[in-house]
C-alpha cells in the first residue's frame, strides 16, 4: 500500500509531476544532480498541456519556499549540534549546514517549484 496516494499534491510535488494529470514530469531531465539541466521545466505538461511557465516572474514565490525549506534545515541542524555537542559545536554546525545547502540546492530549487504549482493547480484526472 502507497504512503502517498495519486491524487494529493503531496504525490505531484514528492514525485515532481504535473498537478493536473499527475502523470507529466514538471522538469526535463530527471536527475536533479545534471548541474546544467537542473532548472530546466518543460513550458507545458507533455500529457495535458497544462502551461507551467505561466507568466514572467511566475516562480518568484518559490524563492520564499526555497527559503522556508533551508530555514528549517538550519533550525533543525543546529538544534541537533546544540543538544548532543553543547555551544563549542558553532563553527562545525555552521561548515556542515553550507555544505548540506550546497549539496541540496538542486533538490529544494525543484521541490520549492512543485510546491509552488501545486498551491495555484488541482489535480483534475
Amino acid at each position: 500500500m502507497r504512503l502517498i496516494k495519486k491524487g494529493t499534491k503531496s504525490y505531484s510535488i514528492l514525485h515532481l509531476k504535473c498537478p493536473k494529470c499527475q502523470k507529466g514530469n514538471l522538469f526535463l531531465c530527471a536527475n536533479p544532480y545534471k548541474l546544467r539541466q537542473f532548472d530546466k521545466m518543460y513550458t507545458e505538461c507533455p500529457v495535458c498541456s497544462l502551461d507551467l511557465k505561466r507568466e514572467n516572474g511566475y516562480y518568484w514565490g518559490a524563492m520564499m519556499i526555497s527559503h522556508a525549506i533551508t530555514t528549517i534545515i538550519g533550525v533543525l541542524l543546529h538544534a541537533f549540534f546544540i543538544c548532543f555537542y553543547g555551544w563549542d559545536s558553532m563553527v562545525l554546525s555552521l561548515i556542515i549546514f553550507v555544505i548540506l545547502i550546497l549539496l541540496l540546492i538542486p533538490v529544494i530549487f525543484r521541490v520549492s517549484r512543485a510546491v509552488w504549482i501545486n498551491i495555484f493547480v488541482n489535480y483534475n484526472p
